[in-house]
């Protein structure tokens, strides 16, 4: 039994029949079959092409693009002599890319795939594989947020949105207002991180040093939960999900259009419902 989504996003269980699993085992079986089907996914090749791009013999060429043919993946137009992916090809390319994104990701990060919020990312985890781990050779429990923090150091734009918070990125901004080198930023806490911002007086004096620099909000509130914190830092995105007791964090940073995308439109329709967490300041704190 498998499962896939249907129109409305739920998922739902599908009964994979044998000779679809053994359609899915023939294709796994041979990258360079895979590899053809990548290159047509961009349009349509001439056989020349498909040998250049797939370095085998055209024996073996010949006997692929046979195969996929068999199959209803890929059809030839004998007026240009070119191949191309059927819309069942399609299909199935853009599945199997899927897996093998998801495959990726789990070989990339096997240790942390378990905790990625995979439900709060509107996106293909597979793209994930294209990015990078962040982690300290020593285990130093800090060098995940010192990541993020460098980061924002020598960041032109900062887009945050925080549910575990560590105190190292606020510093840096702080540090990067005092010389003059300090970002376009706009951070936005979820409800824990937010209590930690209004209840510690130190971070408290930070944050407000912070934006009295600036004269205007730059860090924000909402009443909900973040299962982890998404920093947009320029062009890359920093995810830093926290482990099982919440007490050290592990990061991935990724530059991949996809997540970048995501990210930011996340961060502006979280900022849009946001409070600045200067009017959550009481009489009596201030």
């Amino acid at each position: 039994m498998m499962s896939s989504t249907d129109s409305s996003g739920e998922r739902v269980a599908v009964r994979a029949s044998d000779d679809a699993v053994e359609a899915v085992a023939f294709l796994a079986r041979s990258e360079h079959r895979v590899r053809v089907l990548e290159l047509l996914s961009d349009g349509s090749r001439t056989r020349d092409e498909l040998k250049m791009g797939t370095s085998v013999t055209r024996v073996t060429l010949s006997r692929i693009l046979r195969d996929l043919e068999e199959r209803g993946w890929v059809w030839r137009n004998h007026e240009t002599s070119e191949y191309c992916l059927t819309a069942y090809g399609k299909l199935v390319y853009e599945d199997f890319s899927q897996l093998l994104g998801t495959m990726s990701v789990g070989q990339s990060y096997p240790d942390l795939v378990e905790r990625l919020p995979t439900e709060w990312f509107d996106f293909n985890i597979g793209v994930l594989a294209e990015g990078e781990r962040v982690v300290s050779e020593n285990a130093d429990p800090m060098a995940a947020p010192r990541a993020v923090a460098n980061a924002v150091r020598r960041a032109s734009s900062v887009r945050a949105l925080v549910g575990s918070f560590t105190s190292l990125p606020m510093h840096a901004h702080a540090e990067a207002t005092r010389q003059g080198t300090d970002p376009d930023a706009k951070v936005v806490y979820d409800s824990e991180a937010a209590a930690v911002a209004l209840d510690n007086p130190d971070i408290r004096t930070r944050w407000q040093n912070i934006e009295s620099e600036h004269g205007e909000a730059i860090y924000y509130s909402v009443e909900e939960r973040f299962p982890c914190n998404v920093d947009l830092i320029d062009d890359e995105v920093y995810l830093s999900v926290g482990d099982e007791h919440g007490r050290t964090f592990d990061v991935i940073r990724c530059g991949h259009p996809t997540v970048v995308t995501w990210a930011r439109e996340l961060f502006e329709r979280k900022r849009t419902h946001a409070t600045p967490l200067r009017k959550r300041v009481t009489a009596d704190d201030a």
